[in-house]
């Protein structure tokens, strides 16, 4: 996956707390948990099913210093470091998730310090909270962190993140690791939350509101797009954990763990983790002469949606991502400027020729944006190299995309909860986001008392049979 390319290589200049290297496989342990930690410790192998193998140190920091912690120095970045950044920035504009000169370092920086309350390095094995109170808020932090020490002590975490950052290879696993890790423990998190009485629950909640607003506060000068990368593995892998935990509890997501998707596809469709999903093989397209490559790999079905989401209707570019098969692309510098080469196989030949009629709707959206889009027998043949800072190229729109996959996927899940079966439950909840808005979707009340939009759902029920 592209976007997971460069958050790696910001993470491997310390700009994140995600993916941390070991130092060392010599650790010495506390004998005992924290006090103040350890009902959270007993309530988190309750839910997960798992049982912790030993404590690990959890440190209370002042806000101050808990940033410092987090803190990235961009000092530590290397030429080759600031030419990657440089090229990659280039490519998101190329993709048009991008407009204007953005500073991805900073921007990126700017997200882990002003969006954490907490944080399980693997490197250290250690939690680090952020003051000295346990508010509801941080509460709730904690038993996502506590997750991921559970993670990391029975699955090997933190030693597959550092294999898989050595590997170039290894972005789709490292893109489905990360959503599983994070989907995991917020997955942990939302039944801890549901654990609580109402008073409690309600003192989450709106702790949690405040902690937000506070947050939004400080996040208004990154791009909303490097929010939704940044946020997507919790809210896209919560989405596949809970499917598959209602399929078959914590021992089905243990075997998650262990055997995970090859590919993206369940991010945007839980359904394909359930029943299997393969992908056809695409070579990597080829360089021309002066081209000189930087990257290659799989572009990836969350990639390909969140750019076609900013020039298409959401729904247009969610019903061609879709019908993702399989895909190639290389990233290549051609006289100074990042642009990218794809190779796309839909899933169907009707998916392929979606996905060609797409990309040209994409391409005449802006016509300052330098694209071609082809066909090549079962293959479409797309190259799109960055427009420049001056040029506006996309509308924004990477939150509301999420939104939508995360409503479809949350009414699969409440369908399977009310004892669907699996395809039927996919199909009424695909038919129910074309049909109706998310805001109407989202409301607890849409369709109480209205006999028309019962009626309409009784059909939808009864084509999906």
């Amino acid at each position: 996956m592209v976007l997971v390319a460069v958050l790696v290589m910001l993470a491997m200049a310390g700009a994140t707390a995600f993916i941390l290297l070991r130092d060392s496989d010599e650790r010495s342990y506390p004998a005992r948990w924290d006090p103040r930690v350890a009902p959270y410790v007993q309530l988190v192998q309750k839910e997960r099913g798992l049982f912790f193998l030993h404590p690990v140190e959890v440190r209370f920091l002042p806000p101050a210093v808990f940033e410092k912690s987090i803190a990235a120095d961009k000092k530590e970045l290397s030429a080759a470091d600031r030419t990657e950044l440089e090229q990659f920035t280039g490519l998101m504009r190329a993709f048009g998730l991008l407009t204007g000169d953005v500073d991805l370092f900073d921007a990126v920086s700017d997200f882990s310090a002003g969006g954490t309350l907490a944080y399980y390095s693997w490197a250290d094995e250690r939690i680090t909270i952020r003051g000295e109170q346990l508010t509801p808020a941080v509460r709730s932090t904690l038993v996502h962190e506590l997750t991921h020490v559970l993670q990391d002590q029975h699955f090997k975490i933190g030693a597959r993140l550092e294999a898989l950052q050595k590997d170039d290879s290894g972005t789709s696993e490292l893109t489905m690791l990360n959503a599983v890790v994070e989907g995991d423990a917020e997955r942990v998190r939302g039944l801890y939350r549901e654990s609580l009485k109402p008073k409690k629950r309600k003192a989450l909640d709106a702790g949690s509101k405040k902690e937000l607003a506070v947050a939004r506060k400080k996040l208004k000068q990154v791009p909303k797009v490097i929010s939704t990368m940044l946020t997507s593995p919790y809210t896209l892998g919560a989405g596949l954990v809970q499917s598959v935990a209602e399929d078959g509890g914590n021992n089905k997501v243990n075997m998650l763990f262990r055997d995970l998707p090859k590919n993206e596809t369940p991010l945007l469709d839980p359904f394909q983790a359930l029943s299997g999903n393969n992908a056809t093989k695409v070579d990597v397209p080829k360089l021309a002469g002066g081209e000189k490559k930087f990257d290659s790999g799989e572009f990836g079905v969350v990639t390909w949606y969140l750019m076609l989401a900013e020039r298409l209707p959401l729904l247009d570019a969610l019903a061609a991502a879709d019908g993702w098969g399989g895909d190639a692309y290389v990233g290549f510098k051609r006289g100074g400027n990042s642009c990218a080469r794809m190779t796309y196989a839909g899933d169907t030949p009707q998916d392929t020729k979606q996905m060609y009629a797409a990309l040209r709707r994409w391409s005449a959206a802006a016509p300052s944006s330098p694209t071609k889009v082809g066909r090549a027998g079962d293959r479409v043949r797309f190259e799109t190299c960055d427009p420049g800072k001056a040029t506006k190229v996309g509308k924004n729109a990477s939150e509301d995309a999420v939104r939508l996959v995360v409503t479809r996927t949350s009414m699969v899940l409440g369908l399977l909860k009310a004892d669907v079966p699996k395809k039927m439950a996919r199909c009424l909840a695909d038919k129910l986001v074309y049909a109706f808005p998310v805001a109407n979707l989202v409301d607890p009340k849409f369709g109480a008392g209205d006999p028309a939009v019962q009626a309409r759902i009784q059909q939808f029920a009864a084509a999906c049979r």
